[in-house]
Formats: structure tokens, C-alpha cells, sequence
């Protein structure tokens, strides 16, 4: 397994940056985060983990270490815990740092917004979890095909803890086909054959920033630690392009909607819902079947 490639010696140069992302399909950014911000967002869950029981007793919440109570995501149990998560303004307001919109504009070359649906994932330790299988985003989120997910470790993450890995160079296959499969997302992409096998990975930092398009195959590690791993998943894109949505339901809705309630109620109490907003005059398409087998690759500015 190889280490990502830091992308903090070319932050400054737009050209650069557009460049190493058609030709990797990811950017890492270490650091790029104040540290002492995501203590902060941090703090504020490991409260909601604490007062879920998904804490060991008599430890410290920092240390985030499992209870035996902790379920992998979608369980019985879990969705308690994840709706109060998802009440936590902090969480949600992670997305409107500028360093995250900035960077997001400079590489889509225009006028970006985020999608309202941010992604937290607490992660048991295996084998109670199954890891997030290797996928594309674009099948399960669709839309635009140069959405950019930014993934954001919330707490530090040693190799024992797993952490995600991308393969690098995988954008320029398309879109591939895919397979049921257990763990978040339930689909894995077949690159089996592909020719591309350079995977990397790296011993995450708390505030780090991993970038890539929807196009890039990408899985988590297994967490062989006794601790809980916390990231956030945040996706922009392009003004200008079009958002998907499913009949019967409005566009955005918190993750893992209807199990988790709908904004007004995951928001009663907050001083501002401006990170949870959607923007006005944005275009729609309606979504696909995520397991069609043949989906066309829409144009994109990184392939």
C-alpha cells in the first residue's frame, strides 16, 4: 500500500492542483483544518457518543473508545444515536469552513455550493462493522459527475484504525459496473481486470482533508483499534450543474432520511441553518437505478 501524495506544495497554484487531479483522481491536504476546530466539532459528538452508551465506561469521551454497545451503521440501535449527531450544529457548520469552499471552487473553476446532506461516520471497531466496500460516489449520489467528496477525520486516525484508501488513477476508467456487497454504500465496483491497482492511503491527522471526484474508486480500512473512528464526508459542486433527486422525496434530506428525522426537526434550537440550506435556482435530475449495468460516463473536466 502505498502513501498519498501531499498536495500542500502545489495549494497555491490553481493550474497545478486541476492537473494532479485529472491525473490521480484525489488531492490530500494534511492539516488543513485548524486542529483546535475540529476538537471543538469533535467535543460535540463524543457528548452525543457519551450519552448513547457508545462510550466505554470510566473513559475519557476524547479517547473515543467502544462500548459494547456500538452497532454498525444502519443497526437496530443505531439510529438513535445518529439522528442526535445529526442535530449537532457544529457538525453541519464544519461545511461552510472557507478552506473547504475555496478549495472546492478553485479546482471546479466556478460558482460552488455544498450539498446539505453531510455524512458522518462513526465506525465500530472490526469485526462488528464491515468496512465501506470500494465504490464510486457517482452511482450513489449522480447528479454531476465532478461532485468533489471531501473526507474529514475528526479525530486522529493511526493505522490501527483504518482510515480511508483511494485508487489512484481510477476516474479515468468511468463509470464500472458494480456488485451488491455488505458495509456502507452496499455496492462495490468491479476493477477487477481494470489494469489499475495503485492504492494509497496515509496515517490520517484530525483536520486533514482528502479530496476526490465521484469517479474515483475509493473504500475504508478495517478499524483493528478499540476505538471509534470519526469522519465527516462533504460534497460540492458546480452551480451550474445539475443535483439528482428521487420521486416522492425533496432534494438533500439529512442522511439516512426518513430514519433520521427531517431538517426542521434536527434543527429546533440552532442559532442558524445556513449550512443545511439549499440554494435557490439549481437545476434537478432524476435518479437512476444505482445498479444499472451499463451507465453511460458523462463528460468530465478531470478525465
Amino acid at each position: 500500500m502505498k502513501q498519498l501524495i501531499d498536495s500542500s506544495a502545489i495549494a497555491h497554484d490553481d493550474g497545478a492542483l486541476r492537473a494532479r487531479m485529472s491525473e490521480d483522481g484525489y488531492l490530500y491536504f494534511p492539516g488543513l483544518l485548524p486542529r483546535e476546530h475540529v476538537t471543538g466539532v469533535r467535543a460535540d459528538i463524543a457528548a452525543v457518543l457519551r450519552d448513547s452508551r457508545w462510550l466505554a465506561p470510566d473513559s475519557e469521551p476524547d479517547e473515543l473508545r467502544a462500548s459494547d454497545r456500538v452497532v454498525e451503521e444502519g443497526g437496530s440501535t443505531f439510529f438513535g444515536m445518529y439522528s442526535a449527531v445529526q442535530a449537532t450544529q457544529s457538525f453541519h457548520e464544519l461545511s461552510e469552513r472557507a478552506e473547504l469552499r475555496d478549495l472546492a471552487q478553485r479546482l471546479l473553476g466556478e460558482e460552488v455550493f455544498c450539498h446539505p446532506m453531510h455524512i458522518a461516520r462513526v465506525t465500530a471497531p472490526t469485526p462488528r462493522a464491515t468496512p465501506t466496500p470500494a465504490h464510486q460516489d457517482y452511482r450513489l449520489i449522480q447528479g454531476a459527475v465532478d461532485t468533489l467528496t471531501m473526507w474529514i477525520p475528526l479525530a486522529d486516525c493511526p493505522a490501527d484504525a483504518g482510515g480511508l484508501e483511494v485508487l489512484s488513477g481510477s476516474h479515468r476508467l468511468g463509470v464500472l459496473g458494480v456488485s451488491r456487497a455488505e458495509g456502507p454504500g452496499g455496492v462495490s465496483a468491479q476493477v477487477a481486470g481494470s489494469g489499475v491497482n495503485d492504492w494509497r492511503t496515509a496515517h490520517f491527522g484530525q483536520g486533514d482533508v482528502l479530496v476526490f471526484t465521484s469517479l474515483t474508486v475509493h473504500g475504508a480500512r478495517p478499524n483493528l483499534s478499540d476505538r471509534l473512528r470519526l469522519s465527516a464526508d462533504i460534497r460540492w459542486q458546480a452551480r451550474s450543474e445539475p443535483a439528482a433527486f428521487i420521486d416522492g422525496y425533496e432534494p438533500f434530506r439529512p442522511h439516512f432520511h426518513p430514519d433520521v428525522p427531517d431538517w426542521p426537526t434536527l434543527s429546533r434550537g440552532w442559532t442558524s441553518t445556513t449550512s443545511v440550506e439549499i440554494p435557490e435556482g439549481l437545476t434537478y435530475v432524476r435518479k437512476f437505478d444505482s445498479m444499472s449495468e451499463h451507465v453511460p460516463t458523462p463528460p468530465s473536466r478531470f478525465r
